[in-house]
């Protein structure tokens, strides 16, 4: 069990109140440090702060008369100190971001909101989407009262939508269904950002999204055989469709089945594969730095990239190509799943001495 003191004093009065990102200094810091397990805050209040009606758990509020009553309660109980006007960037560190006026302010939800950028984020991600989701998180979602699960949820019924409109095959409508399809891709950003940024993160939500994911994955591969049969193709493209989808299916749930062997969060960057080298996927990509024909594959086949790329398809009208791309990505999966059935990962690599 470890304890920590966080001083909602006076002097931390003018940016405590102050919001980052949805949340006011002083609750972000008690949401933050309610994510550590084991981990409880000693509220040391001189009154000048208004702090929640009905405290978490795992805080304790102790009466002081200014910040050196709050220091010499740290000394008391040995543990380590902080105001509640600072933004911790890193959960394992004590220091971080003081905000103490509206330029701090902003300063500290740049820094919030530039820790978005994970190291495994894909080329499609990183210069496209992730722009247009912060913002969209940033400027609206954090100021409304909407969940990240909501948000997972409304997305989710926009890819349906976008999937029904894809097995039409008419111009028009697949172009529309392609939009939707990226723009679901841009919001299934939205949810985790807005989880992070409110500490409101849930194994559920993991498991949501990566649900919604494969759904629609499963959805589009059938839409776009569809989309090519109603279009005047033969019925090979429909039989192409759904044996992709089949496929996605079959290793979904194999790929579910060692998520839970392996206690990942839901979340497939979070799984430890039989090519990964001992690591989670998220780690062994984002070192992928060398350029070379796997790596260009292994970032075309992410799923923000393909459904970027077969909006691109679709707009030269050439959907028999986001068909062919959905099926060489479902048997690439459904090759990859099965290998992972009957070979053991690799243990993780050993830290250097």
């Amino acid at each position: 069990m470890s304890l920590v003191v966080l001083a909602a004093t006076r002097d931390a009065e003018p940016g405590a109140t102050r919001t980052v990102a949805g949340l006011t200094v002083l609750d972000r810091a008690l949401k933050q440090l309610g994510q550590a397990a084991g981990t409880r805050v000693v509220l040391a209040s001189d009154g000048s702060i208004a702090v929640p009606a009905a405290l978490p758990p795992h805080v304790e509020l102790r009466p002081v008369a200014d910040r050196a009553a709050a220091d010499a309660l740290a000394r008391e109980l040995d543990a380590p100190i902080i105001g509640a006007d600072l933004v911790r960037l890193d959960r394992q560190r004590w220091d971080g971001l003081r905000v103490v006026d509206e330029a701090t302010r902003r300063a500290a939800e740049d820094a919030v909101f530039a820790a978005l950028y994970r190291a495994d984020l894909g080329f499609v991600a990183r210069r496209f989407n992730k722009p247009l989701s912060i913002w969209f998180t940033r400027h609206v979602l954090c100021r409304s009262p909407v969940t990240p699960n909501q948000i997972t949820l409304f997305a989710a019924a926009l890819g349906l939508i976008g999937c029904v409109l894809m097995a039409t095959g008419a111009y028009g409508w697949v172009v529309l269904g392609l939009a939707f399809e990226h723009l679901q891709s841009v919001l299934d950003g939205c949810d985790g950002e807005l989880a992070r940024v409110r500490f409101q993160q849930s194994r559920l939500g993991a498991w949501l999204d990566t649900f919604v994911d494969d759904v629609l994955n499963v959805s589009m591969t059938v839409a776009a055989g569809v989309g090519v049969w109603r279009a005047g193709g033969s019925r090979a493209a429909l039989a192409c469709g759904l044996a992709g989808g089949a496929m996605l299916v079959l290793s979904n749930l194999i790929i579910m089945r060692d998520m839970r062997r392996q206690q990942a969060s839901g979340d497939l960057m979070d799984m430890v594969w039989w090519f990964s080298g001992g690591r989670k996927l998220g780690a062994s990509s984002a070192t992928q730095g060398k350029p070379g024909v796997g790596t260009f594959l292994f970032q075309l086949g992410r799923r923000d990239a393909a459904i970027f790329v077969w909006l691109l398809f679709g707009l030269s009208d050439r959907l028999v190509l986001v068909l062919v791309m959905a099926v060489v990505i479902a048997l690439s999966w459904f090759v990859a799943s099965l290998v992972q059935l009957v070979v053991r990962p690799a243990p993780a690599p050993r830290p250097p001495a």
